[in-house]
């Protein structure tokens, strides 16, 4: 399925809020879904989901996983059971982070769906952020 501009834009807010507010971390690798170059590295599949964007650091102290959604896709189940297995992941890594970047007019809604399924999994150590496309 092709990727829409929106849900690319929101893929480069992920990608920019991840350079910028973990600058610190050391040997910080990311890796992404959107189209790129054949052979390019992609994210791994997590419980059959693959995220848009995954990053890590060496050895691994930090796991980040980025989720853009549009209007569209934010609220199908798909995309329900896809939260819930980067949040199921995610509470077994050390420094689990879930960053959602939405449109601006559903920051809201996005922020209590991935706090019901937090609790639906047993993830409350996932620290999580939720993003939007204001700033564009």
């Amino acid at each position: 399925m092709a990727e829409s501009s929106q849900h690319a834009a929101l893929v480069q807010i992920i990608i920019g809020y991840i350079k910028r507010e973990h600058a610190e971390v050391t040997a910080l690798g990311i890796v992404d879904d959107r189209s790129s170059a054949i052979g390019a590295e992609k994210p791994n599949r997590i419980e059959g989901f693959v995220p848009d964007v995954y990053a890590f650091d060496a050895p691994r102290t930090t796991t980040i996983i980025g989720e853009a959604k549009t209007k569209e896709d934010l609220e199908t189940e798909h995309s329900k059971k896809q939260i819930a297995a980067f949040l199921s992941h995610l509470r077994y890594q050390n420094a689990g982070i879930l960053i959602m970047a939405v449109p601006w007019q559903l920051k809201r809604r996005a922020q209590a769906i991935v706090t019901t399924l937090q609790q639906a999994v047993g993830a409350g150590s996932v620290k999580t952020v939720t993003l939007d496309d204001l700033g564009l």
